[in-house]
């Protein structure tokens, strides 16, 4: 490719990149839930939202949660007041083997919750339905209290499925309630809950977690302009990714092995490897081809709020207190005190150690990386104890 044909591309790309900066891009606040794989599954969900239901529990933030849910079902005109809580289960079985997310009981009521997220509303509910039918039958034997039983659906959208419809637009019986109205309903109540006990460690968990059902309904969701933004740059996204991983990393990687190859070092031919971490930022690795090891410098170069940023990171493989100390040994005080707190991998048998700068600058990261070698390269041809065979 000609020096005109790649200016050429590269103003093409950069105008790519302004057309995703413009693009109004749904995205959803980060919360604690969100730090975990399963964070967004129905079972941790629902386990979270009995726990903050139950008073009894320890949380202390007494009925702030079951008032929010008393309010949302009294101002969808689905129930006009709870009672007294009883309590409050999850996963309860019927007598068919079924299992019920959650079921509430209170002095006025029954209510069975059906809690979904991802997955259609196909579940045995007639069967939930005689569940609640049942007990509040039971009850009735030992109280004169009269019970009603309320069935809902928690869901992204507060929709029920036809299935639960007794024609196409009469619910059977169950009412639709989503994540995000229950939320705003509970926040109400947990607010003045907090400013009786300010200093509540869960009420900030209670927060976290009602930020979390109010973000489930974003997950997943897409606006037309994405869409138009995919289907019109598709193309010339996949050839900017080819452009990075293939042509110009490729680059960066031959102009750092010339200098290292260059560059002096004992009994040295430069072995890279190319590489991706977090799915998008590049990496290049570089080790000695002679070594027995292992032990690398990597590149990396990363996003930042300016435009980019990279690291220099030195990993030591079968590492040991006087190998990482003989190691350290030979660093300037410049790379000494500048360095991030190191660390270990692989249980304990890589020793790591990096550098980070808020800008990249190939001659200068080249430059650091030859000297970094200096150091590591004589580590391990010089320093390793032999292999006894």
């Amino acid at each position: 490719m000609s020096d005109l044909e790649s200016e050429v591309k590269i103003d093409s790309y950069k105008e790519l990149i302004n057309k995703f900066k413009k693009l109004d891009v749904i995205t959803k606040e980060l919360t604690l839930f969100d730090v975990g794989t399963r964070g967004h599954f129905e079972n941790p969900t629902t386990e979270l939202l009995s726990f903050f239901l139950d008073s009894k529990k320890e949380h202390g933030l007494g009925h702030c949660f079951l008032n929010g849910l008393q309010d949302v079902l009294e101002e969808k005109g689905i129930l006009a007041g709870l009672g007294s809580l009883q309590s409050v289960e999850t996963e309860v079985v019927t007598a068919k083997g079924n299992r019920i997310d959650l079921v509430l009981e209170t002095d006025q009521a029954v209510i069975v919750v059906e809690c979904k997220i991802y997955h259609e509303q196909n579940n045995p509910f007639d069967d939930y339905s005689s569940y609640g039918e049942q007990r509040i039958k039971d009850r009735k034997k030992d109280s004169e209290q009269e019970q009603k039983l309320v069935k809902l659906v928690l869901c992204l959208n507060g929709e029920i499925s036809n299935v639960l419809k007794s024609n196409d637009s009469e619910p059977n019986g169950w009412y639709g309630l989503s994540y995000q109205e229950l939320a705003k309903s509970i926040e109400t109540q947990l607010s003045k809950a907090l400013l009786e006990n300010p200093y509540n460690k869960w009420g900030l968990f209670a927060r976290e977690f009602l930020l979390h059902l109010k973000e489930l309904n974003k997950m997943g969701s897409i606006n037309n302009s994405e869409i138009d933004f995919l289907t019109e740059n598709f193309k010339a996204f996949t050839e900017l990714s080819a452009y990075i991983y293939e042509d110009l990393m490729p680059k960066i990687g031959e102009k750092i092995e010339t200098d290292l190859n260059n560059s002096g070092l004992a009994n040295f031919e430069c072995k890279q490897k190319p590489g991706k971490w977090r799915g998008y930022e590049p990496i290049r690795r570089f080790s000695n081809k002679r070594w027995t090891t292992q032990s690398d410098i990597t590149l990396r170069l990363r996003t930042s709020n300016t435009s980019i940023s990279s690291q220099i990171l030195i990993y030591i493989d079968k590492q040991t207190d006087e190998i990482v100390n003989e190691f350290k040994s030979s660093l300037s005080e410049q790379y000494l005190s500048t360095s991030e707190k190191p660390w270990f991998e692989l249980n304990n048998t890589f020793w790591g150690i990096s550098w980070e700068f808020n800008y990249f600058n190939i001659d200068e990261a080249s430059e650091k990386i030859v000297e970094l070698m200096k150091c590591l390269n004589d580590l391990e041809l010089n320093h390793r104890q032999p292999i006894l065979v």
